[in-house]
């Protein structure tokens, strides 16, 4: 169960993604409004992170 806290502040990013101004100027700078649930931003971020490791490592990036 996630945090009332990550809760509260999906629920508003959600809000304001879903409002005509804040939607439009996404679209005006050619980038789609979509919101997720905080679970499938974890999920995502869980199986991305294996594929981004690896491209981390073939590049030999090291964090300074």
């Amino acid at each position: 169960m996630m945090p009332r806290c990550v809760r509260k502040a999906n629920a508003e990013i959600v809000r304001l993604l879903k409002s005509p101004a804040t939607a439009g100027r996404f679209l005006n700078l050619g980038l789609e409004p979509l919101s997720s649930t905080p679970e499938e931003f974890e999920a995502l971020i869980k199986r991305e992170i294996p594929r981004w490791k690896k491209v981390v490592q073939a590049a030999g990036i090291k964090p300074n």
